[in-house]
C-alpha cells in the first residue's frame, strides 16, 4: 500500500542566511516588477487553458514554500511554471552562488515578466516536461529540489502521471518537490487525482494548512524521494 498523506499543521522556516550571487552587490536595490494585476488576468483570459490562478501567488503563501523547499543544501534547484517571478525572487535570494537555478514557464509572456523582475535567472519557454533536458543542459543528473506552481486540475491525470513519473525520477534521494494546490481542487477530479497520486509517486507526503491570504486560498505539498 501506498504510505498516508501526512497533514503538516506547523512548519518551521529554516534559518537560511542569504549568500549573494556572484558579482552581486550585497546591498541589493529592489526591481519593481513591471507585471502587473491586470496584466495577470489579461493573460488568463487569453489562455484559460493553461494557467490556473487568477492572481499571482501571495508573500505569504511564496514564505509558506520557502520554509518548506529546504534550500540551504540545495545544489540544483529547479521551478516550474514560475509565472511573474513571485517564487523564483524568494528562491534567489535563499540559493548560494555555487547553486543551480532554472526555471521552466510555457507561457512567453511570463518568461518575459519572470526574467524582468529577476534578471539573473535562467527562464526557459518551455513544458516542465523538459526538465530532464535542461538538467542535462546544466550538466546535472538530479535535482535537490523542485518547486512548482503548475496547474494540475487543468492537466489529465494521464498526463499528471507522466509528469509525476518524471519529477520522481529527477529527483535526488532526500530532495524535495514542492507544489502549491489550490483550495477546492478534492472538489474536481483532475484534482483530486493529482493529490491522490501524490503517494504513488513518493514516499512522504506533507500538506500544510491552508494559506488563506491568497487568491484564491492555497495548501503546500512537499514530497520527497
Amino acid at each position: 500500500m501506498p504510505p498516508p498523506v501526512i497533514d503538516q499543521s506547523r512548519t518551521a522556516p529554516g534559518s537560511i542566511t542569504h549568500r549573494p550571487l556572484a558579482g552581486q552587490s550585497k546591498v541589493r536595490q529592489k526591481i519593481e516588477p513591471k507585471f502587473n494585476l491586470l496584466d495577470f488576468a489579461r493573460q488568463t483570459m487569453k489562455t484559460p487553458g493553461s494557467i490556473g490562478a487568477i492572481a499571482p501567488s501571495s508573500k505569504y503563501v511564496a514564505n509558506s514554500v520557502m520554509s518548506l523547499a529546504n534550500l540551504d543544501n540545495a545544489k540544483t534547484v529547479v521551478e516550474l511554471g514560475p509565472g511573474t517571478g513571485v517564487f523564483t525572487e524568494q528562491i534567489i535570494k535563499k540559493i548560494g552562488s555555487d547553486t543551480t537555478f532554472f526555471a521552466l514557464e510555457l507561457n512567453k509572456v511570463f518568461v518575459q515578466a519572470t526574467k524582468d523582475r529577476c534578471p539573473q535567472a535562467e527562464v526557459y519557454h518551455d513544458t516542465a516536461q523538459s526538465i530532464r533536458h535542461y538538467l542535462n543542459k546544466h550538466e546535472a543528473d538530479h535535482c535537490d529540489c523542485i518547486v512548482s506552481s503548475l496547474p494540475w486540475t487543468i492537466f489529465d491525470p494521464e498526463d499528471q502521471n507522466i509528469l509525476l513519473e518524471t519529477l520522481s525520477s529527477v529527483l535526488a534521494p532526500g530532495g524535495s518537490f514542492v507544489s502549491i494546490v489550490y483550495l477546492g481542487a478534492k472538489t474536481r477530479r483532475r484534482g483530486r487525482h493529482f493529490i491522490d497520486s501524490l503517494p504513488t509517486h513518493f514516499n512522504t507526503v506533507y500538506k500544510t494548512k491552508t494559506v488563506w491570504k491568497n487568491m484564491p486560498p492555497t495548501q503546500i505539498y512537499r514530497c520527497g524521494n
